[in-house]
């Protein structure tokens, strides 16, 4: 049998049973060997060191089903604490069983492009400690330990976008800052969905299905980047509805149903990109519009059917806000709204 590829870094060190990155924090690394299982047991796993040699990755793609899998980690494993885990366009495996993984643990596990339909309640517990991503893109799954979340004290990065989740689920998890839930039939955005985890900065719920956002729905995000709500069934934005601060760099409303949307509805946005193409808004009122362009923000209201009447007279009126909107702006008669003489509205 093949003897196991042991990167030695400076000192050789004797070591007996398992050893972990994790053991090693705080210390002289050097001093420190870390090892992959041998090539033959863990067939058709991967097992790289990265090449600052202090890193573990493991790449499981072409495994045959959920027992396969298993049987790799029934291997002696020298170091069970991995960087990555990677399965990436596997069409055989579709659930991901609890105890998968035994005793070895990552900060990184990536399950994308595949036919995966279900995590099981303990599947990723082993990781609990040490997963800072969780990227599980481009499946099928329907069950996901959302439970579990908050046992994750590290996790930064949750990406479940283009899989079949059917209904918002309970978050809870206080260091979560980065969630996809895009590409979900998810339908309705609860009030409270967002109350367990505050500290999200980028949130994308672009093509999930949502009828509308209730006012107060963000109000537990204060540090919130980015908000894509693009693709959805939003007809009418009331006060409060979508809150920013002053972080918010991008707001994305793009091909939704809006036909109104009310004074104040994205209070706290400044120097903000705010994304409105493709709805069905027929003006661009002062008292709704004027906030965003009149801090440095950029607006896009792009492809929706406005009437160019005096609604517009404050921007074009006004050079500085004019070059704040999307210069292909058109009015539903097709005339570009850089193009309209000023003087015209002087009647307004």
């Amino acid at each position: 049998m093949k003897l196991h590829l042991v990167v030695m870094v400076v000192t050789v060190v004797a070591t007996s049973g398992r050893s972990s990155i994790s053991e090693f924090q705080g210390t002289n690394k050097s001093q420190f060997a870390i090892s992959c299982p041998n090539d033959a047991d863990i067939r058709p796993c991967e097992c790289t060191v990265s090449l600052d040699g202090f890193s573990l990755d493991m790449d499981c793609s072409k495994v045959q089903d959920e027992d396969q899998l298993e049987a790799v980690f029934q291997a002696d494993f020298p170091t069970s604490a991995f960087r990555r885990f990677t399965i990436h366009q596997n069409k055989q495996l579709r659930i991901l069983r609890d105890g998968t993984f035994k005793l070895v643990t990552f900060e990184e596990i990536w399950i994308t492009d595949g036919i995966l339909e279900k995590i099981e309640d303990a599947a990723l517990s082993n990781s609990a400690s040490t997963a800072r991503s969780l990227i599980f893109n481009i499946n099928n799954i329907s069950v996901f330990p959302f439970s579990t979340l908050n046992n994750f004290k590290e996790l930064l990065s949750l990406d479940l976008r283009v899989n079949n989740l059917q209904g918002f689920p309970k978050l809870t998890s206080s260091t979560l800052q980065v969630l996809y839930l895009s590409h979900n039939p998810l339908g309705g955005l609860p009030v409270d969905a967002f109350a367990g985890t505050p500290s999200i900065i980028d949130l994308h719920l672009s093509n999930t299905e949502i009828p509308q956002i209730l006012p107060g729905t963000l109000e537990a995000l204060p540090n919130l980047r980015n908000v894509g709500l693009g693709n959805n069934h939003l007809k009418e934005l009331a006060q409060n509805s979508v809150q920013c601060n002053s972080n918010t760099g991008l707001v994305d409303l793009g091909y939704n149903e809006l036909r109104t949307v009310h004074p104040n509805a994205f209070p706290g946005l400044r120097s903000g990109w705010l994304y409105i193409h493709h709805n069905f808004i027929t003006t661009l009122e002062e008292d709704v519009w004027r906030p965003t362009v009149e801090h440095d923000g950029y607006l896009d209201p792009y492809g929706n059917p406005l009437l160019c009447g005096c609604d517009i007279a404050w921007l074009l009126h006004n050079a500085t806000l004019r070059d704040a909107v999307d210069k292909y702006t058109t009015c539903a008669d097709g005339r570009r709204l850089i193009d309209l003489n000023p003087a015209d509205y002087n009647h307004c």
